[in-house]
């Protein structure tokens, strides 16, 4: 790599494999959602449209996309577990993010009391309702479970019912394999995931709730 082309150009390979590593964590959280709340497969699941209709599992389900009503409902079922009110996250799909961005209440201005640049019709985010951060991510997945590719499961949750914890943060490292005439370029990380408010019990809140929406 280093005879006839520039050390630098070996950055785009350690990116490539930081993002794959940084990506497969993420996945990793993501996968954690079908058993909050104590059940199995998304059995705990709620449909957006009112944030407490059960999530029927069948190859078809019953999605929903999110209404104000249907956010504002969930919201409440994290307070009446007592979640605490500070850093709830609401992770969508490209979909349901296109859809919220049509919605009043995410984007004008007598709602969000934002104006101009730092309004989501301007700058395209997501923004911030009810004290929830929504995010939108390509990672939220499907229900595996029941065979059933026609949604998401879109996530809220509070920072404090998820764990992340690193031993050892991505690194990259190279040597050279006279064999192969060529160098060995390998990252690596050493982490785990765990939820800590989603799966011990079945009480209501539990500081994670998933949300099935439809994919189209």
């Amino acid at each position: 790599m280093d005879l006839q082309g520039l050390a630098s150009l070996r950055r785009f390979l350690t990116d490539d494999a930081g993002y794959a590593l940084a990506k497969q964590s993420d996945t990793d959280l993501h996968q954690l959602a079908p058993t909050w709340g104590g059940g199995t497969g998304y059995s705990t699941a709620v449909i957006g449209s009112d944030g407490s209709t059960t999530y029927v599992q069948t190859t078809s389900g019953n999605f929903a996309s999110i209404s104000d009503a249907g956010l504002r409902r969930v919201i409440q079922t994290l307070d009446d577990g007592d979640v605490p009110g500070r850093d709830r996250f609401l992770v969508i799909p490209p979909i349901e993010k296109r859809k919220l961005l049509g919605e009043a209440r995410f984007t004008e201005q007598a709602f969000t009391g934002e104006s101009g640049d730092g309004n989501s019709i301007r700058n395209g985010l997501v923004g911030r309702l009810y004290g929830v951060d929504i995010f939108m991510s390509n990672q939220v997945e499907s229900d595996d479970s029941s065979d059933c590719t026609t949604g998401y499961a879109s996530l809220l949750f509070q920072k404090e019912a998820l764990l992340l914890v690193e031993q050892q943060n991505i690194r990259v490292q190279s040597q050279y394999k006279l064999e192969a005439l060529g160098d060995l370029l390998v990252a690596d990380a050493v982490y785990g995931v765990a939820s800590l408010r989603g799966g011990l019990t079945t009480d209501v809140g539990d500081g994670c709730i998933a949300i099935m929406v439809p994919s189209s």
